[in-house]
C-alpha cells in the first residue's frame, strides 16, 4: 500500500468517528465548586504549521512528440506557515469556525520513462562491428508551486476526555497562487559513455548527457485557486486551558486546475497543528 492510499484509508477511518457517542464531563465543561475547573474561553489565535503530500495529476509531456510519454502523476512534500483563530459561538458548545491564513510550498516532481532503443557505440578494436548497447531515456518535470492559502472550516466536537477534544472538520478554502514554476528535463541514463545529440544547442548538464529542454514559470498558470478540505483533529488543553494544542489530518481537494489547458489539478494530505492561545 503506497503513502497515498494509506494517508486516505487513516482519512476515511477518523471520518467514521461520528459512530462514537460523545462523551463529556458530569458537568459538561462548566465550573463546579467542589472540584473547580477552568472554564473555555471562546476567541483563541496562535500560529499553526504543517506538512502536506502533495499529489499533481497533469497531462503534458516534455516535448511535443508522440515518442514522448505524457507526464500524469507527480507527487512532493511541501510545507505550510500561518497563522490560525477559533471562534466558539457559545462556551458550552460543541461547535466553532476556525479560520486560517498560511503560506504554502506544494511542489512535486513527475518522472517518465522512454521505450528502449538499440543504439551502435564505435569499437575501437573493431571498427567494422560497432557494440550493440540499450539506450535507456528518462524524462523530469520539477515543479515548484507557491501558495497564500485562505480557509475557513466549521468544527464539530464528538469526544470529550477530560482536556482532550476529538473533532471533525470541513469548509472551502481560496488560495491565491504567488508563484509556480516548472523545470523538464530529458537524462540519458546508458550507455554511460555516450551523450546526447543536440543539433537546437539546448542547455545541457552532466556533461551533455541531460537536456534542459523549460526552466521557467508554468505557462498558462491559473491566479487562484478553490478547494475544500475536510479532516479531523485532537484538542488537548495546556496551561489550565489557557493554550490549546491541535495535531490534525486533512484532505486538500482541488477544484479549480493548475492551468486551464492540460487538466492540470492538485490535491493534497495536510498533517496540521495549531497551537492557538485563549483570550
Amino acid at each position: 500500500m503506497n503513502l497515498k492510499s494509506l494517508s486516505l484509508a487513516f482519512f476515511a477511518a477518523l471520518l467514521a468517528l461520528p459512530a462514537v457517542p460523545e462523551i463529556g464531563t458530569a458537568q459538561d465543561g462548566r465550573d463546579n465548586p467542589l472540584n473547580p475547573t477552568p472554564s473555555r474561553k471562546q476567541i483563541l489565535v496562535g500560529p499553526t504549521f504543517g506538512i502536506t503530500r502533495n499529489y499533481h495529476t497533469g497531462n503534458f509531456r516534455v516535448i511535443d512528440d508522440p515518442s514522448c510519454p505524457f507526464f500524469t502523476d507527480g507527487t512532493g512534500w511541501g510545507y505550510l506557515v500561518g497563522m490560525t483563530a477559533e471562534f466558539l459561538p457559545n462556551i458550552n458548545g460543541t461547535w466553532g469556525i476556525i479560520p486560517r491564513i498560511s503560506f504554502e510550498q506544494r511542489p512535486s516532481q513527475f518522472t517518465e520513462e522512454l521505450p528502449n532503443a538499440k543504439v551502435l557505440l564505435p569499437n575501437d578494436s573493431d571498427p567494422e562491428n560497432p557494440t550493440i548497447v540499450d539506450q535507456t531515456v528518462s524524462t523530469l518535470s520539477d515543479i515548484t508551486y507557491t501558495l497564500l492559502n485562505f480557509e475557513i472550516l466549521y468544527k464539530q466536537e464528538l469526544v470529550l476526555l477530560g482536556n482532550f477534544r476529538a473533532s471533525v472538520l470541513g469548509g472551502p478554502a481560496f488560495q491565491y497562487v504567488l508563484g509556480g514554476t516548472k523545470r523538464q528535463t530529458q537524462s540519458l541514463d546508458q550507455p554511460l559513455e555516450a551523450v546526447f545529440i543536440n543539433p537546437d544547442n539546448l542547455p545541457t548538464e552532466d556533461g551533455g548527457r541531460t537536456l534542459i529542454f523549460y526552466d521557467g514559470d508554468i505557462p498558462e498558470r491559473s491566479a487562484t485557486r478553490f478547494s475544500v478540505k475536510a479532516g479531523a483533529q485532537g484538542e488537548i488543553g495546556l496551561f489550565n486551558n489557557d493554550w490549546i494544542l491541535t495535531p490534525g489530518i486533512f484532505y486538500d481537494y482541488g477544484i479549480t486546475d493548475v492551468t486551464p489547458t492540460e487538466n492540470w489539478q492538485l490535491h493534497s494530505v495536510v498533517f496540521q497543528v495549531d497551537l492557538r492561545r485563549a483570550f
